[in-house]
């Protein structure tokens, strides 16, 4: 892969949540159990007990509040139907 290609991977990784290199499970020794740190906010769901990592932190694209993004198109919009009517009333 070229470089360009490995650098738009990475960061699209990043943006998705994606981890290279491991599935994102821990292990419990004490209940011999497997499970995803991330659903269960860093505890093990049998006995409780916090993974020493952690939680991980939800991705970008998880944590962006996307409320705003339908106001936001909508007032994008609104401009550049403004800027075409002005563009057409000034150029007939």
């Amino acid at each position: 892969m070229s470089s360009v290609v490995c650098a738009v991977s990475g960061v699209a990784d990043r943006l998705l949540g994606r981890t290279r290199g491991h599935d994102g499970y821990a292990f419990c020794a004490d209940d011999g159990y497997w499970f995803r740190p991330s659903y269960t906010e860093g505890k093990c769901p049998l006995c409780g007990k916090v993974v020493p990592g952690g939680a991980q932190a939800p991705p970008l694209l998880a944590r962006a509040d996307r409320s705003w993004l339908a106001p936001a198109l909508l007032a994008l919009e609104s401009l550049g139907m403004m800027v075409l009517v002005l563009f057409m009333y000034f150029e007939a």
